[in-house]
């Protein structure tokens, strides 16, 4: 789906935007991972939907809002940038937000505190691999033991701080 009322923003300024988070996930290249989330009914400022999901890179702005559930609600100010998706063969142009400032979790409910993550990227990784593991499972995806084990380690290390 090419996100056009994404397009007719332009790219010359930040807009605020709002999303519903889904889930989190990760791309592979090669043998790097980076980790990713879902939003879910995108919409702009004014109340105008755009799409009814983007991904995101999991950039520092949302690891500082801890542990995210679905169904959060989530501002953030971002530019519209555009790519090439498909095959090699097949390439179309297609609109994203990018660079995602002053994340903030919002919604009618008092926002309480959430818990980290971790914010090495290994864990990270590791932590999408295991709270998505029946999903990866059933779709024939990746589960990396490395990536589970620094995870594992992190939640270690990090209930030993609390004690």
């Amino acid at each position: 789906m090419v996100r056009q009322q994404l397009a007719k923003l332009g790219a010359a300024q930040r807009h605020l935007f709002h999303g519903t988070f889904l889930r989190t996930g990760y791309k592979r290249f090669q043998t790097h991972y980076q980790p990713t989330l879902l939003l879910g009914d995108v919409w702009h400022e004014d109340h105008q939907p755009l799409t009814n999901h983007l991904w995101f890179n999991y950039t520092k702005g949302f690891l500082r809002l801890g542990e995210l559930l679905a169904g959060d609600q989530v501002t953030f100010f971002a530019r519209v940038g555009s790519y090439q998706k498909g095959r090699w063969d097949h390439r179309l142009q297609d609109f994203r937000l990018q660079r995602p400032t002053k994340v903030a979790r919002s919604g009618p409910a008092p926002l309480t505190a959430r818990p980290a993550l971790p914010t090495d990227p290994h864990a990270l990784i590791g932590y999408i691999m295991v709270t998505n593991a029946a999903f990866y499972r059933a779709n024939g995806r990746l589960i990396d033991d490395f990536y589970v084990a620094a995870y594992r380690q992190w939640r270690r290390n990090k209930d030993s701080e609390s004690r």
